[in-house]
């Protein structure tokens, strides 16, 4: 059942997964796996059956197309910009390596950051934390906000701002499609495109 408190403390498992993972064991494969069996059991406890159904609806071609768009820009936004952003006297390709990424290790994330990642974050976010408001809600910062923690290993801090204020629009716009459009599917579409893209530029900055 989904109540406020029980919400609220579900937030939290995107942030103790990432500090686990990445902060006190250095590897991603933890980080990720807690995170996604944390926010599964939530899933599997509430309403898994009507939070999958929500998958096969709200499609928009035009919205699908416009979001999907958007998403892939991040790729070139990333190759112009990541000079500026990354951190000084670090090496992108030596923190992925640090955090255990690399060989068929980095190959077998990708996939699973392009494909599995966005399920359930979707599921996740925008269908069991999902919400009507108007507004900016405490979800789409929380969403905003454990991405935060990701970043922090890898862009200074001005951008750190920027990322949290840019993450924070796109769970809000999400948010509000996924109520507009009454369904997961343009959402979850531009999702995949969207970490397609992110993985996609890490990738080819590392080579």
């Amino acid at each position: 059942m989904r109540t406020k408190r029980l919400k609220l403390i579900s937030t939290a498992v995107p942030y103790a997964a990432v500090f686990v993972g990445l902060y006190l064991l250095k590897n991603a494969w933890i980080a990720i796996g807690l995170y996604h069996f944390g926010i599964a059991l939530f899933l599997i406890a509430d309403e898994p059956g009507k939070l999958l159904k929500s998958i096969r609806s709200g499609w928009n071609f035009t919205a699908a197309v416009v979001s999907v768009v958007v998403c892939a820009l991040i790729v070139p936004v990333i190759f112009i910009l990541w000079q500026y952003m990354q951190l000084e006297n670090s090496c992108l390709k030596t923190t992925l390596m640090n955090f255990g990424l690399y060989g068929s290790s980095w190959f077998f994330f990708m996939i699973y950051f392009s494909t599995v990642q966005p399920f359930l974050e979707e599921l996740y976010w925008r269908g069991y934390l999902g919400s009507n408001h108007k507004y900016l809600s405490w979800t789409d910062l929380a969403f905003a906000g454990y991405h935060i923690l990701v970043l922090a290993w890898f862009i200074k801090l001005p951008w750190l701002v920027i990322a949290f204020i840019v993450l924070t629009v796109a769970a809000y716009i999400w948010r509000y499609l996924v109520s507009k459009l009454e369904g997961l599917a343009v959402v979850l579409l531009s999702h995949i495109a969207a970490d397609i893209s992110i993985i996609a530029a890490a990738h080819f900055l590392i080579q």
